[in-house]
């Protein structure tokens, strides 16, 4: 859900004072039924703000994890916790070495492959 109760308090407090300034530009209006009639459309308000915070949280929602998983699992370091001390241990066994060693060979083949005009695939 978007936001926080409060924002239901100011939906609640906008509807009251709307309602109750609706209400008393009649002449005629008598003190209670507009007080009533106000704080009723304030619970209204109240109530209806919390669909439109959960229409918003679901529109904004992102499903960060779901849609990065798979690359996280590969490149992000995990946290194991010894005796109170935080240490990251790195998931994948290349080193930087290794990836940096791939990264120029494959640079040097495609390199070849613009010089002499040739389609050649890239891999590993």
């Amino acid at each position: 859900m978007f936001g926080s109760i409060f924002y239901n308090f100011w939906a609640a407090l906008f509807s009251f004072a709307a309602s109750f300034i609706w209400a008393i530009r009649n002449p005629f209006a008598m003190p209670l039924p507009t007080i009533g009639t106000a704080v009723i459309a304030a619970i209204i308000g109240f109530v209806v703000m919390y669909a439109i915070r959960l229409f918003i949280g679901y529109v904004f929602y992102t499903p960060e994890e779901v849609i990065h998983t798979e690359v996280e699992n590969t490149t992000e370091a995990t946290m194991i916790e010894e005796d109170g001390n935080q240490q990251f241990v790195p998931q994948s066994t290349r080193t930087t070495a290794e990836f940096e060693e791939a990264n120029t060979e494959e640079m040097a083949q495609a390199v070849r492959t613009m010089l002499h005009g040739e389609e050649a695939s890239f891999s590993r």
